[in-house]
């Protein structure tokens, strides 16, 4: 079979987010063309994101059949990270109705008077996302934690159905 590559520049040319630029410039290094394979993509699954380029490379059938490929893994994330994020969303809860409340009083000011009001925000609300942020911490980093493992799985699968798809895209129109 033929080595099937994909170079930088195609990547770039794409347009991606600047972490993801970061990403790619890490990932080549040096080179300018990276040979794809199936088990790099896999290596490589956790550092790049294979859904973002599957969507922009592949075209036609093998758009299909990434599509297809991918949705067991897909689904297996949502079930796998349900319950913590049912615990994250039910941690949070109090925290979010209590910086809601705590900020509806700079809103008003802030819709009243635009220039002073929005200084006025910011000194009102700093307290509440504080009290925010460390009461939905630990939910946020349980939450991280529980789906670390389907986040990998994901991105695996994607990755590889990534590699097989775009390889075989390439062979048809070499």
């Amino acid at each position: 079979m033929k080595t099937v590559y994909i170079s930088y520049q195609s990547i770039t040319d794409l347009h991606p987010c600047a972490d993801q630029r970061r990403a790619v410039r890490k990932l080549f290094g040096k080179r300018k063309r990276m040979a794809v394979t199936i088990r790099r993509a896999i290596a490589l699954s956790s550092q790049f994101d294979f859904d973002w380029l599957a969507q922009r490379t592949l075209t036609g059938s093998t758009r299909q059949a990434y599509n297809a490929a991918t949705v067991p893994a897909q689904q297996a994330y949502i079930a796998a990270t349900a319950s913590a994020l049912q615990a994250y969303n039910a941690a949070t809860v109090p925290a979010l109705q209590a910086y809601n409340a705590a900020t509806v009083p700079a809103q008003q000011a802030y819709d009243a008077v635009t220039a002073s009001a929005w200084q006025a925000y910011i000194a009102a609300t700093a307290s509440a996302q504080q009290a925010y942020d460390a009461a939905t911490a630990p939910a946020l980093q349980a939450y991280d934690a529980a789906r670390a493992p389907a986040w990998q799985a994901l991105n695996v699968a994607l990755a590889s159905a990534w590699a097989q798809q775009y390889i075989c895209q390439q062979g048809r129109t070499a």
